[in-house]
């Protein structure tokens, strides 16, 4: 099956409408308004990033003022299974009903579970507003690169989703220092309160400008809905409980991986006969948009990688505390960040849709067999260069290969088909914390035991800057233990990667060309009806 779009839409009856719902003629936007309003989505498309990182950062004082430690972990993972049960389907509502007007609504789901949140009294009230904030963080995730795909013009949007990627990477720099400063000045809760005012501006500049899109009279498919989210939370939940060899053959994680494999499977079956799927598998029929939304998933591993295990380097082994940690890893989001958008610059110009992705799947292999190679005696100096060239790859591949499948979809699919890029992203990003994290923690323990026996490692895996406050010749047993598991668990990363690669090498480059020259020339529904043709 060819990955071309058809340009009518069987059985359904497809509406030229501004996304908030109105049909009739939409009036053409300015070049200006289109930029406030495109800030707009990224203020909004920041406050589920930002949250995140946030929270983590206020977490230890979260518990201090709550208690109850035994629901720590499901501060961040309630967030994320609401976030990632209700991805699609808000892509598939903003297909129906406008994709301004389910934005709106998926940013006030998540202001009022911020106030909830802000105002919780007990650890149990937390996890299940967090859990509604996670439901307004699916939408929020599901839609917005969606909507600037409406709102921008094809010959443009390229560099736009190129723009976005400052807001992905800025958010993981900016965040625990955001909370490590509400939490020493303020308190816990204004790192919740603080999405407030953001999210109300963004609601302001999105409210008073009709967006254009094409709206399709769907039915919306409650059973492959529900399937779906349970299939996906089962998987989160089977590896949230990782961390340690027995993890992988605990009976929960048996129970919750079946569930989860039998699920899918249910979820694909009835997909393929339901008459308005949630997910319609015609889209990752194409060979162009499954590969490149296989090489997304691939890409969110390295980002979130990359985020998240240096930090242990550089405050375990290189004993920088947690503030200069943050600043060290800010050139691997700066990084990201810039290839980002200058690859969407580069392309929107030039092309190499195909060649811009495959260099920055190399660079991404070439990072992380440099990050496996890192041992007690290797600068954080050293290990920040390998993480930037990690980098430089992640930002060449996501945001590049977004566009290649937005121009790929139908204009009925446009929020599906977005929202299964971004649920690859996400899906991407907890598989691979979740192996690596498995294979680094299981090392640091058989370091750990079998360099100092008796060794409570418990006490250090939470806060690694306590490595440093240890008896000299107790932390550098410490320290090369800590350097062994981070280097392993990249060493197992690269396959990964190079899998990437021949995802990305895979991918026919006439093909796109020859679609995206297509597009160029073409007058989309929603800009003749805006001009009134």
């Amino acid at each position: 099956m060819t990955d071309a779009p058809d340009p009518s839409v069987v059985g359904q009856s497809v509406v030229g409408q501004a996304s908030d719902g109105r049909s009739g003629v939409v009036p053409s936007i300015s070049n200006r308004r289109v930029i406030i309003v495109f800030f707009g989505i990224l203020l909004g498309a920041t406050l589920s990033g930002l949250d995140a990182s946030i929270v983590a950062t206020a977490a230890p004082t979260i518990i201090g003022d709550l208690g109850d430690v035994s629901l720590l972990p499901w501060l961040t993972t309630s967030y994320l299974v609401a976030q990632v049960a209700v991805m699609a389907l808000f892509g598939k509502l903003g297909d129906i009903h406008g994709r301004r007007r389910m934005f709106a609504i998926a940013i006030s789901i998540f202001l009022l579970a911020s106030v909830l949140c802000g105002g919780a009294q007990s650890m149990t009230m937390l996890v299940v507003f967090r859990m509604v904030q996670g439901v307004g963080a699916g939408g929020i995730t599901g839609i917005a690169m969606a909507l600037v795909a409406d709102l921008v013009p094809g010959d443009r949007l390229g560099r736009y989703l190129g723009y976005t990627g400052l807001v992905f990477a800025g958010t993981s720099v900016i965040g625990p220092f955001v909370g490590g400063f509400f939490v020493d000045h303020f308190s816990w809760r204004f790192a919740f309160f603080v999405n407030v005012p953001s999210g109300l501006v963004c609601l302001a500049l999105i409210a008073t400008t009709p967006i254009r899109g094409v709206l399709v009279r769907h039915r919306v498919d409650y059973a492959g809905a529900i399937m779906l989210a349970l299939s996906t939370s089962s998987l989160l939940l089977a590896l949230s409980g990782r961390g340690t060899d027995s993890s992988w053959t605990s009976p929960k994680f048996v129970l919750l991986m079946s569930a989860a494999v039998l699920l899918g499977g249910g979820f694909i079956w009835w997909e393929a006969r339901a008459p308005e799927p949630l997910l319609p598998l015609r889209i990752l029929r194409g060979r162009v948009t499954s590969l490149a939304t296989l090489a997304n998933l691939i890409s969110g591993v390295a980002f979130t990688c990359g985020i998240i295990y240096p930090p242990l380097f550089f405050q375990a082994v290189a004993g920088s505390n947690a503030q200069n940690s943050g600043l060290l890893l800010a050139p691997f989001a700066l990084t990201c960040a810039a290839s980002t958008l200058l690859a969407g610059q580069f392309a929107d110009r030039f092309g190499g849709h195909k060649i811009i992705p495959l260099f920055g799947m190399i660079c991404e292999t070439a990072g992380f067999a440099l990050l496996g190679t890192i041992t007690v005696h290797t600068s954080a100096s050293t290990v920040m260069a390998y993480g930037m060239l990690a980098g430089l790859g992640v930002g060449c591949v996501m945001q590049t290969l977004l566009y290649v499948v937005q121009r790929f979809a139908r204009p009925s699919d446009m929020g599906v088909t977005t929202s299964t890029v971004m649920l690859a992203r996400v899906t991407g990003s907890s598989l691979g914390v979740a192996v690596l994290g498995s294979v680094f923690t299981s090392t640091l323990i058989a370091e750990v035991h079998r360099r100092v026996p008796g060794f409570a490692i418990a006490d250090i895996q939470g806060t690694p800057g306590k490595v440093a406050g240890l008896a000299s010749e107790v932390r550098v047993q410490i320290q090369e233990s800590f350097a062994i598991g981070l280097s392993t668990a990249f060493r197992v990363a690269v396959p990964i990667m190079i899998l990437g690669v021949i995802v990305v090498a895979l991918i026919p480059a006439r093909q796109v060309r020859e679609r995206l020259a297509t597009a160029a020339a073409e007058v989309p529904l929603a800009d003749t009806i805006a001009h009134g043709a």
